[in-house]
């Protein structure tokens, strides 16, 4: 267990829920660490005593989100606005979209592990967050330990989504996350069944758009860092990821969306591990751009509200390099 106090304070807050209505919200659009964590998370608060629990979704949901939602059999809630609140996965209010003021003014607890969600949660919230874990999964897996609350196989699962996709496919995974993993495996997952239900094959477009971007590519280098930028009108964190693949250290993807510039920030474990936190740079990007961002230390996202592509581009290569200590040089053919 990796912090058992904040996982005994934890248990204790939400015993106290017990005979109330609760709302479980994930960050806008969820993903398998919010969905996964919410659903089992759900299921603990049935067990303890909760009388109502609904799980909500702020914003548009993926596609990606909905087949999970199905696979797990999980419908979705509405805020009424006589209910608690425990928002998971997300590291700051504005990543609850509509519902930030809502759930703000409400008796909320927050679960998370952002690297930026100590800064951004103030008076209102009751937040218990650690970036020493890997994913929300991880702190709901340790907290069903705690309690004596025996996962069934589905719930497994869920936990190993959650994991697995937090950690970017096990890539930057530690033994800890791995010994979790392996434990859910023991309680019934099946990896290779389970995975070829959600591992989607790459479409035509976002082929295009892995391969438009690494043509428009600007390639720097920072100290023995090299660090990619580039811009597509889609699928940037795909992107980002294919230019981690392609060589780069760090990937910075930026395009046009419904809230202006959004960035997508990927980084290699070395550059983290070297101190680079792109979670606390997406943090800065939405700021100083009148938006929001966060995320994890190797990989983050922003929204930025003012300010063109190559504004927020050139922003985000100036704070990378503040963060190396090194000044940027451009690599030429």
């Amino acid at each position: 267990m990796r912090n058992p106090t904040l996982i005994k304070r934890l248990a204790e807050a939400l015993e106290g829920l017990a005979g109330e209505k609760v709302r479980i919200i994930t960050h806008s659009g969820g993903d398998p660490d919010s969905i996964g964590s919410a659903y089992v998370l759900s299921n603990i608060l049935r067990r303890i005593g909760v009388e109502d629990v609904g799980v909500i979704i702020p914003e548009s949901i993926s596609t990606h989100s909905r087949s999970l939602l199905s696979y797990l059999g999980l419908e979705l809630g509405e805020v009424r606005g006589d209910e608690a609140y425990i928002v998971v996965d997300a590291g700051s209010p504005h990543q609850l979209g509509g519902l930030s003021e809502t759930v703000g003014k409400g008796r909320t607890i927050v679960i998370d592990h952002h690297t930026t969600s100590h800064e951004a949660y103030g008076e209102g919230y009751l937040l218990f967050s650690s970036e020493d874990y890997q994913s929300v999964c991880e702190i709901v897996y340790e907290l069903a330990e705690h309690l004596g609350y025996r996962l069934d196989g589905r719930e497994a699962e869920a936990l190993y989504l959650g994991m697995y996709y937090d950690t970017v496919r096990f890539s930057v995974a530690d033994s800890e996350t791995m010994r979790k993993a392996c434990r859910l495996i023991e309680l019934g997952v099946e990896p290779s069944t389970l995975l070829q239900e959600f591992e989607a094959v790459m479409d035509i477009s976002e082929r295009i758009a892995r391969l438009k971007a690494a043509k428009r590519m600007k390639l720097y280098r920072i100290g023995s860092w090299l660090v990619a930028l580039s811009h597509v009108g889609s699928f940037q964190s795909s992107v980002a990821r294919s230019l981690l693949g392609l060589g780069a250290h760090v990937a910075v993807v930026a395009g046009e969306g419904d809230e202006g510039v959004q960035v997508s920030l990927r980084c290699v474990q070395e550059a983290v591990e070297a101190g680079l936190d792109l979670g606390r740079i997406a943090s800065r990007l939405g700021e100083e751009f009148g938006g929001h961002g966060g995320g994890h230390a190797a990989a983050s996202r922003a929204f930025c509200q003012r300010g063109g592509i190559d504004e927020v581009l050139s922003r985000s290569l100036n704070l990378i390099s503040e963060s190396f200590g090194a000044e940027a040089r451009e690599v030429g053919d």
